[in-house]
């Protein structure tokens, strides 16, 4: 480990999750360095609809600020969250694990629509803290350590960083609106049965990834594809095939 280089390391990041941090940190040196106006990537509905801007509905998800100890904090739940679910819970469930992300997306951005007046116009925040419950929900007996200073179990984790924000003067609203959504998910798939085969990943989603080469189609997608699918790529060799 120690002889590996930056790029040996970025290069072992799963796909997806490299994808975001990557956007994430892009958008910020943008934003840094004067290259892009804030003002176009937030979410503003008025310009989605009376102008057309969609690329807000994206952007707004990789918005974190400039270089400071929020930003730093923000990349470091990014790697530890994101891609611990995505090397972990669905290493073999790529395409699951992508849906869990378009499906926090679409909650987020109807929360934002539904109640304009918590001004949801930035939704990086929000969207890490999903990540980071549906983490705390699949690994809740994992000692975490908290920037050093002390230790809590997986399960507690979100909440501790609840607190944490709002003793710094932040409000927990973004925090709390993250937590509902991850609870969502999780309450969809894990805890409700009757939801779960309902919240299985589209045949597009599949394709995407079985097209993009991002990760593991699920088995019983590629045995639906038959022998003759198109498909190539680690979806084919799940499971050691």
């Amino acid at each position: 480990m120690a002889s590996s280089g930056p790029a040996e390391w970025y290069n072992t990041l799963p796909t997806i999750t490299r994808f975001f941090g990557t956007a994430c940190v892009a958008t910020t040196i943008a934003m840094e360095f004067n290259v892009v106006d804030p003002f176009y990537l937030v979410l503003d509905w008025r310009m989605v609809f009376q102008k057309f801007q969609i690329w807000r509905l994206v952007t707004c998800f990789f918005i974190i600020g400039g270089f400071s100890w929020n930003f730093l904090m923000r990349v470091i739940l990014i790697h530890n969250y994101g891609v611990g679910l995505e090397k972990g819970v669905f290493q073999f469930k790529t395409p699951e694990f992508l849906y869990m992300l378009l499906f926090g997306a679409l909650t987020l951005l109807s929360i934002s629509l539904a109640l304009p007046g918590f001004n949801l116009i930035v939704l990086n925040g929000p969207f890490v803290f999903m990540l980071l419950y549906v983490w705390s929900k699949h690994y809740p007996t994992q000692n975490v350590s908290i920037m050093g200073l002390f230790q809590v179990q997986g399960f507690y984790l979100p909440w501790a960083f609840l607190m944490i924000n709002m003793v710094l003067g932040g409000s927990p609203w973004q925090d709390l609106f993250g937590i509902f959504t991850g609870h969502l998910h999780y309450f969809l798939t894990e805890l409700n049965p009757n939801t779960r085969q309902a919240m299985e990943p589209p045949e597009f989603v599949h394709k995407f990834i079985a097209w993009t080469n991002a990760g593991h189609v699920s088995q019983s997608y590629v045995q639906r594809q038959g022998p003759a699918g198109v498909f190539r790529g680690r979806g084919q060799r799940l499971g050691g095939n």
